[in-house]
C-alpha cells in the first residue's frame, strides 16, 4: 500500500499546481472584466464576452485536470502499472 501512496503524490501535486495557476488566471480575467473589483469600484472597459469566454476556458481546464487526476488515481489503485511491468 505504501508503494501506491508514493505513486499518487506526483499527480496530486501537479493537479494542485495547475488548479492554482488557472484559478489565479480566472480571477485576473474576471477582475479585468470588471466582475471582481480589486480597487473598490475601479472598472476597466474591456470586451466582456471575450474575457468571460477566456475565464470559462480556464474553468474547463480545471475540471479536465481534476477528472484526469481521478482517472490516474484509479489506475494506480487498480495496479495497471504493476500488471504491465510483468511483461
Amino acid at each position: 500500500m505504501q508503494k501506491n501512496t508514493k505513486k499518487k503524490i506526483a499527480p496530486i501535486i501537479i493537479t494542485l499546481l495547475v488548479v492554482l495557476y488557472m484559478g489565479s488566471l480566472i480571477v485576473l480575467v474576471l477582475g479585468a472584466a470588471g466582475v471582481i473589483s480589486f480597487l473598490g469600484g475601479f472598472n476597466i472597459a474591456f470586451p466582456f464576452p471575450f474575457l468571460l469566454i477566456y475565464a470559462l476556458g480556464g474553468l474547463a481546464v480545471i475540471v479536465g485536470i481534476i477528472l484526469a487526476l481521478r482517472q490516474r488515481l484509479r489506475e494506480i489503485d487498480g495496479g495497471e502499472e504493476d500488471e504491465a511491468g510483468k511483461y
